[in-house]
């Protein structure tokens, strides 16, 4: 039936009533208008007229219609204009337009050209118009669906984007203070050795990551012997690195030249322990305080929780801990009134003392195996006739092949110390 549309069922007019959109017919002919407000108003349509394109324009400012039915009959070069002008705005460019058009006059092949998406004759048809109605609607609000879902998208990245440059300034600013934090904890380090009798110094020093937590210090006293002092922090990375510096500062603190290594460890453990007060998780390190007489090659040292020193004997070919298990004292910062014994040990020429924190040997190999203890000290028993810098890189060297393709897991300090 021309003119009309059927009658619907109660679920159909629930569809329409959900696809309610509002379409804008320009035309001048009221009894289109009236056509059109029947079919399309009994589907669930809301029309609103204008009766010229200029009018038109104006209307979709105010309000962007779902679609736009546009009577070409009026003037088809202002029908070009309205849809050059509808499409040149991005709040209105995806606004689909169906013209109006007599039958036979030509116009639905030149409906592309004017810039509309599809043509309708009169006299109406129903199904028709419905279709095409229906169908260009659908798409207009899948378009702006996709279209809000685009804007969201573009407003998250907009924001990431943010988040990312204001993480990336304040990576770069804190990758600057962790060089800057490389350099003073290199700077807090020993630059040159004191000249002591009968003794010479090598050493290496490596971190795990930027800044570490091992600590040691090479310290000429008064009567003419050496102090040397090696620490490992508990923890890694920048605060360990924090609590080495207040290792520096508190040794600092200690005159060395009136004290046994026992009386200079308790001194130690009792001002770092009020320096850094009760904290969770506790923070605690190993420590070994040895001091050599050059002149007399005797040397006194004390450990509080620390891998003891090797006694390397380039005679004999050996290489011993100078500390045993039993009179090594617990790690600085866990009790208040700590016992670390002193222990005094005769050297001679030729002999090497090599302190290390735990770092050269528990290194793990690709399979997760430990390197160890007791492998180091063999490793060193077997090259005793190496120079102390050789002997240290060949420590490094032979942790590193057994590491493989693993890396290391800790800070690495090693401090040799030769009897001439």
């Amino acid at each position: 039936m021309r003119g009309s549309a059927a009658p619907q069922s109660p679920m159909a007019s629930s569809q329409n009533n959900a696809e309610r959109r509002n379409v804008l017919v320009v035309t001048d002919t009221p009894e289109d208008l009236e056509v059109l407000q029947g079919q399309l108003g009994e589907a669930g349509f809301e029309l609103s007229q204008a009766w010229e394109p200029e009018d038109a324009l104006r209307k979709v400012e105010e309000n962007a219609p779902a679609l736009v039915l546009l009577d070409i009959k009026m003037s088809e070069a202002d029908g070009v204009e309205f849809c050059k002008r509808l499409h040149s705005r991005s709040e209105t460019e995806a606004v689909p337009v169906i013209v109006i058009a007599d039958q036979g006059d030509g116009q639905q092949e030149r409906v592309l050209d004017i810039g509309a998406d599809g043509v309708i004759c009169r006299p109406f048809e129903a199904a028709e118009l419905l279709t095409r109605v229906r169908t260009l609607v659908r798409m207009k609000a899948l378009h702006d669906r996709v279209a809000e879902q685009n804007r969201q998208l573009l407003d998250v990245n907009a924001r990431l984007d943010a988040v990312n440059q204001e993480l990336t300034a304040r990576n770069r600013e804190l990758e600057q203070g962790i060089a800057m934090a490389r350099r003073l904890q290199e700077a807090l380090l020993p630059q040159q050795y004191p000249a002591i009798q009968n003794i010479s110094f090598a050493h290496t020093y490596t971190s795990a990551q930027a800044v570490g937590g091992d600590f040691f210090q090479i310290e000429g006293l008064e009567d003419g012997r050496a102090a040397i002092f090696i620490a490992d922090v508990s923890g890694h990375g920048v605060r360990a690195a924090i609590v080495a510096s207040i290792v520096k500062t508190v040794i600092d603190y200690i005159d060395l030249n009136d004290k046994t290594p026992s009386q200079a460890l308790q001194d130690f453990n009792s001002r770092f322990r009020s320096v850094l007060g009760p904290m969770t998780p506790q923070i605690y390190a190993t420590a070994v305080l040895m001091m050599l007489d050059g002149e007399s090659r005797s040397l006194s040292l004390a450990c509080a929780g620390h891998p003891s020193p090797l006694h390397v004997r380039k005679r004999e070919g050996s290489a011993e801990a100078l500390v045993s298990v039993d009179v090594c004292g617990p790690a600085v910062g866990f009790t208040a009134d700590p016992d670390y014994p002193t222990i005094e040990r005769q050297l001679q020429v030729g002999d090497i003392v090599l302190g290390f924190t735990d770092g050269i040997y528990e290194v793990l190999n690709e399979e997760g195996e430990m390197y160890g203890l007791g492998r180091l000290q063999e490793l060193v028993a077997a090259h005793t006739r190496l120079i102390p810098r050789d002997l240290i890189q060949r420590m490094i060297s032979d942790t590193e092949e057994y590491m493989g393709t693993a890396r290391h897991r800790d800070d690495i300090c090693i401090v040799a110390v030769e009897v001439h």
